[in-house]
């Protein structure tokens, strides 16, 4: 959960100096498709696929607000 709250930290931040709620949803959103995809992840990996040619999460997501 660190990631999850360094996130949501930043966001917080950049919501009271901005007046607006959109960086914590953006948050809340990004980590909703993260943890939708994580079982997908494991099956893969527990699978023995090969991961590396993978792609980043970031870039399939989005950077991290």
């Amino acid at each position: 959960m660190p990631a999850f709250e360094q996130d949501w930290a930043r966001a917080l931040d950049d919501a009271r100096h901005g007046y607006s709620l959109a960086p914590l949803y953006g948050v809340v959103d990004t980590w909703r498709a993260r943890l939708a995809a994580a079982p997908a992840v494991d099956a893969f990996l527990a699978g023995g696929c090969d991961d590396s040619d993978g792609v980043d999460l970031d870039q399939v997501l989005g950077a991290r607000p």
